[in-house]
C-alpha cells in the first residue's frame, strides 16, 4: 500500500509531527492528483503546505524535483517486485494500484494515476519514463522470464489506458461495472499481454 505521510495541514515541526518538506510533499501529492502538472505551481504547493514559496525553492529547487520525490514517497512500486514474486502475483499487485480511491487523501493517491495522468506532459515525461521502465517494465519482464521488456511495455500501455480512461473521463457505463469485475478484466488483459499466444490465437491464461 502507499506509504503514508503526515497531514499537509500539520503545524511547525514538533515531536511526531511532519517537517516542512513532508508537508510540501503531502500537499504536492494531493494537488498533482487533482490538477494537471502544468497548472500546479510552486506557489500553489507552498500555499497548500502552509510554507513560504522561497522555502519550497530551497528545499526542492524545482517542481520537477518535487514531482520526482512525491512519486518516490508515494510509490509502493518497490512492493510490486518484493519477495521475488511470480508473474501472476506481480500482475495482481499492479492491479491493486489501478483504482483511485479518494484523491483528497494522501494515503489514497496511487502512483499509477500520477504517472499516467502526466504522461503527455513534456515537463514530467522523462521522470515518468524512468519510473515506468525501472520500477514496472523491468521487474515485470523478469517475473515472466522474458529476455526484454517489450511485452511488459505493451501490458503497461493497456494499464495506462485503463487508468486514464477510468480516472480522467469516468464514463458512467464503465463505472457502473462492479469494481471487482473491472479488476478481473484488467488482470486478464495484463496476463494475456505477458503470455505468448497459442497458434490458434487463444491465450493461455484465464481468471479462475
Amino acid at each position: 500500500m502507499p506509504r503514508t505521510l503526515n497531514s499537509a495541514n500539520s503545524t511547525d515541526r514538533m515531536p511526531g509531527q511532519a517537517t516542512g518538506k513532508e508537508r510540501i510533499l503531502a500537499s504536492a501529492m494531493l494537488l498533482f492528483a487533482r490538477m494537471p502538472y502544468s497548472d500546479t505551481s510552486l506557489r500553489d504547493i507552498a500555499a497548500a503546505a502552509g510554507v513560504d514559496v522561497a522555502y519550497v525553492h530551497r528545499a526542492f529547487g524545482s517542481k520537477a524535483e518535487i514531482f520526482r520525490q512525491a512519486l518516490l514517497a508515494l510509490a509502493p512500486l518497490d512492493y510490486i517486485a518484493a519477495g521475488d514474486p511470480d508473474g501472476a502475483t506481480m500482475i495482481n499487485r499492479i492491479c491493486d494500484l489501478a483504482f483511485l480511491r479518494d484523491p483528497r487523501k494522501v494515503e489514497d493517491v496511487r502512483p499509477l494515476h500520477l504517472l499516467t495522468q502526466f504522461s503527455l506532459c513534456s515537463e514530467a515525461r522523462a521522470i515518468i519514463a524512468q519510473f515506468f521502465g525501472t520500477s514496472l517494465a523491468l521487474p515485470l519482464s523478469r517475473a515472466f522470464g522474458h529476455a526484454g521488456p517489450g511485452r511488459a511495455h505493451f501490458a503497461l500501455s493497456l494499464l495506462s489506458g485503463f487508468v486514464t480512461h477510468r480516472a480522467i473521463f469516468g464514463p458512467a457505463d464503465l463505472l457502473a461495472i462492479p469494481e471487482a469485475d473491472q479488476r478481473q478484466m484488467l488482470q486478464t488483459a495484463l496476463m494475456n499481454a505477458m503470455l505468448p499466444g497459442c497458434s490458434d490465437g487463444v491465450f493461455g491464461w484465464r481468471p479462475i
